[in-house]
């Protein structure tokens, strides 16, 4: 079935986040990462989930509890909910980010930055399988190994065909895009607040588990690409 027009405008908002998140967040996530607590990376990237699963949880529940008051509509609450949406996936892009530069990521560039995201938001556990797959798969020889080089044309493929399948694979776990359906509003404060904590948490467990080994890197010579797989 085909996505309607207001599940058409909420992917447009969660594929601006990420563009907003990779380009102007990563200078703030080196010096979150800086200044984070903990004496090892794990601890640090716990203390750093914390902060961001307090905060999202509580604009997971405004959102949740506006949808359910007498009196609001529809069309106000789908404006609330997807400017939420907006909000927490450039959060949840700075997490992500943060998690990357306390496991020692810290010169990246836009392209492989937008990987990071894309990948992890995209695929959650499995990010790391898919991405290995589908640079092989763009001729980036791999061999299916991870932390290997990579041609920057080869990144730009991937984000290219990740970025075909966030909309629907992200979007419908955060309940805007499931397919045929309308938006899940009236969840109510708690049910907001637990969700958005739900997804801090899946989040930083998979952006921990992708840094701990990175699968690509970027190689300073561009090459050509071949065709884009479809990844969905």
């Amino acid at each position: 079935m085909h996505a309607t027009p207001a599940h058409a405008a909420i992917g447009q908002r969660i594929v601006a986040a990420v563009e907003e998140g990779v380009h102007q967040r990563w200078g703030p996530a080196l010096l979150r990462a800086a200044t984070a607590d903990g004496t090892s990376v794990d601890g640090r990237v716990q203390a750093v989930t914390a902060g961001f699963r307090q905060e999202l949880g509580v604009a997971g529940a405004a959102a949740g509890g506006a949808s359910a008051v007498p009196g609001v509509g529809l069309a106000t609450t789908s404006a609330a909910f997807a400017l939420e949406l907006a909000w927490s996936t450039v959060r949840l892009t700075d997490l992500v980010l943060t998690i990357a530069a306390l496991h020692g990521h810290r010169d990246a560039t836009v392209e492989e930055r937008r990987l990071w995201v894309l990948s992890i938001l995209t695929y959650g556990d499995g990010a790391t399988s898919m991405v290995t797959k589908l640079a092989s798969e763009l001729g980036g020889g791999l061999g299916g190994s991870a932390g290997r080089s990579v041609p920057a044309e080869t990144v730009r493929q991937l984000n290219k065909a990740i970025g075909v399948a966030i909309v629907t694979r992200y979007g419908t776990r955060r309940g805007a895009l499931a397919v045929g359906r309308a938006i899940p509003f009236g969840v109510g404060a708690a049910l907001g607040y637990g969700l958005n904590s739900y997804m801090v948490k899946a989040t930083a467990r998979h952006a921990d588990a992708f840094f701990a080994s990175l699968p690509v890197r970027v190689d300073s010579i561009p090459t050509a690409a071949t065709e884009v797989p479809d990844p969905r």
